[in-house]
């Protein structure tokens, strides 16, 4: 059940960065269907995927610039963390 909830989380999120990506690329005067292909091919590209999305949630959705890079910035935070902190555990269970 654990794991559904995951992907399913994952996949919101997907949807919802793709979405930015999206209307960043309408906020520059393209139109939707070509936004859309655009935006297919700049989601798999890291840092210009980022930045346009990044530009759509503050540009077309009105978000602050702190709101967008949480988007887009927070699950790769918060996943370090998490890998961090399980690299500590895991090395306290050798020495102990």
């Amino acid at each position: 059940m654990q794991i559904f909830l995951m992907i399913g989380g994952y996949l919101a999120l997907g949807a919802v960065q793709f979405f930015a990506i999206i209307s960043g690329v309408q906020a520059l005067g393209v139109h939707w269907v070509l936004s859309g292909l655009l935006a297919l091919f700049l989601a798999y590209m890291p840092i210009v995927g980022t930045a346009a999305g990044v530009y759509g949630a503050v540009t077309a959705w009105g978000w602050s610039l702190t709101h967008a890079l949480a988007l887009f910035v927070g699950p790769l935070v918060v996943a370090m963390i998490l890998a961090l902190l399980m690299m500590a555990a895991e090395s306290r269970g050798r020495r102990a």
